[in-house]
């Protein structure tokens, strides 16, 4: 087991096909780093066995990587947002406050290459298929919160905060009434942007640890999906 802790890196890149496993890393600032920067799921790089607590992200990316058994207690990320590309997950628990993170399905930005995403499409399928759990995040306070390509019912949750909504139940805007934009605009916009999707489902989260003013938007647009049968607990 190697710990790492109070340590500063500065433009560190890994470009895929690494291991990262029994690690313990602590107090430490990763500045213009890069993980797994790879375009085929044959290069993506593990990281096994990890425990991060109280590190600090700048203007990071983590491309394709496999992450198994890992566990981040506080994530400071700047400036804007923490972007993962294709990303696997199998007992993955986030816990604390953690910075803005987007979990994407692509395995790079603006990619449309029908070959790369059905290769990935399918050892994402065959991944999860062989995972009991994917990623917990109930204990987690985020500024902000996205994900796509991990199925929902792998996610554990707190029932109360994050939530998850499903086209079947969603009937559109329309059935949210003309006082729910007003009251929750932020949380109205992102279900403008569902509702115009090709998604079947959408993951929900109340930023905890962001202003105020953001939070109480979610909780209670959040709280009015829930008492009208539209959000699952």
């Amino acid at each position: 087991m190697q710990h790492i802790g109070a340590q500063q890196f500065s433009m560190k890149f890994d470009t895929g096909g690494s291991a990262f496993e029994a690690l313990r890393i602590a107090n430490s600032s990763f500045d213009n780093c890069g993980m797994s920067l790879s375009k085929r799921p044959s290069r993506m790089s593990a990281v096994r066995d990890v425990h991060v607590s109280n590190c600090k992200l700048i203007n990071c990316e983590i491309g394709p990587t496999v992450l198994e058994d890992v566990q981040i207690d506080g994530l400071d990320v700047n400036p804007i947002l923490l972007l993962l590309w294709s990303c696997f997950f199998r007992r993955v628990s986030l816990a604390g406050k953690i910075g803005k993170i987007k979990i994407n399905l692509e395995p790079f930005a603006f990619c449309a290459d029908a070959g790369v995403l059905a290769a990935f499409a399918e050892q994402r399928a065959a991944f999860y298929e062989a995972t009991n759990w994917a990623l917990d995040i109930s204990r987690a306070r985020f500024v902000d919160f996205a994900c796509k390509g991990i199925p929902l019912d792998l996610i554990r949750r707190d029932p109360q905060t994050q939530v998850i909504l499903r086209k079947r139940d969603f009937g559109g805007l329309d059935m949210l009434g003309s006082q729910f934009a007003d009251a929750f605009p932020e949380t109205h916009m992102r279900l403008s942007i569902f509702s115009d999707s090709d998604a079947e489902e959408v993951l929900l989260v109340v930023p905890l640890a962001a202003a105020r003013k953001r939070r109480e938007d979610w909780a209670g647009g959040i709280a009015e999906l829930r008492r009208l049968g539209i959000a699952s607990e």
